[in-house]
């Protein structure tokens, strides 16, 4: 399987010398943990799905997850890209319900209430690479070609970008607000930026029999023809290897596939296919 990795944007310590200059360090670091709880989201949501988060990327923000999932439908990734907001969102409502049952919480958790707030409002802006603009990526890839697609999302993060870079040119009048130019300068690089290496890479890898270094446990499957790639990493752990028994729909063993097969069969077809031909 293989490693997460963390990556921290440089305008990540400079928003957070920007937190500390003004003492908000508390809310700078209780951001950054409910960022990582929405990561955690969609990260979930992915290996459900038969992938595995490769990368997550500090932003001054949040965090993010930038480039394609290939293969996923586009029904599925947009189940991906809205599971980290819906996190902050149900962390919100449970910590404001938590105070009507006992309210001497909340100067305690005041801060986070807000902070997952924050996040779930913040990444429905449709600006790339927040969870808004790859919802508006998946939306538009339905009906235009995916480079098309991803070419006007970016776009519509450079506008949004110009938006923001003028409000705060205009807030210099009265009251600078550094926040909206750090906001500005991050939806700007997530137009420019991302590449390949930020993708999801599929948890087939995580059963391959070869480089087995200790004892590993050989389970044992039985399944449809009719089952699919993709339900059968509901039943993987990560840990061990497996021996899949394949029937038809009559009960009759149609196949055997041996742990030694089991990558190399899942590898090569989406995650949408039968685990065997017919």
């Amino acid at each position: 399987m293989g490693k997460l990795s963390l990556r921290i944007h440089p305008l990540f310590f400079v928003f957070g010398l920007y937190f500390a200059a003004y003492g908000k360090v508390f809310s700078f670091l209780a951001v950054t943990l409910c960022a990582l709880l929405h990561e955690a989201g969609h990260a979930i949501a992915a290996e459900k799905r038969g992938y595995k988060l490769k990368r997550i990327t500090l932003m001054p923000y949040g965090a993010v997850i930038s480039g394609d999932i290939n293969g996923i439908s586009y029904g599925d990734e947009i189940k991906v890209v809205i599971a980290g907001p819906l996190v902050n969102l149900a962390l919100y409502l449970a910590t404001v319900a938590s105070w009507w049952l006992f309210p001497e919480t909340y100067p305690f958790t005041e801060t986070a209430a807000t902070a997952n707030l924050g996040l779930f409002l913040v990444n429905l802006v449709p600006a790339y690479p927040l969870d808004g603009g790859r919802l508006l990526l998946c939306t538009l890839s339905r009906v235009l070609k995916r480079k098309t697609a991803l070419k006007i999302t970016k776009a519509a993060g450079i506008i949004f970008a110009a938006a923001l870079a003028g409000l705060f040119v205009f807030s210099c009048f009265y009251s600078p607000n550094v926040s909206l130019l750090f906001f500005s300068a991050f939806a700007l690089f997530g137009a420019f930026g991302g590449g390949a290496d930020d993708s999801y890479i599929r948890i087939y890898e995580s059963v391959e029999p070869s480089g087995i270094k200790k004892f590993k446990e050989v389970k044992t499957i039985a399944v449809t023809e009719n089952a699919t790639v993709k339900s059968l990493y509901s039943a993987l752990d990560g840990e061990s290897l497996y021996r899949i028994f394949v029937y038809d729909r009559r009960g009759k063993l149609k196949r055997i596939i041996e742990p030694s097969e089991v990558p190399e069969l899942i590898g090569k077809r989406s995650i949408y296919d039968t685990l065997v031909s017919r």
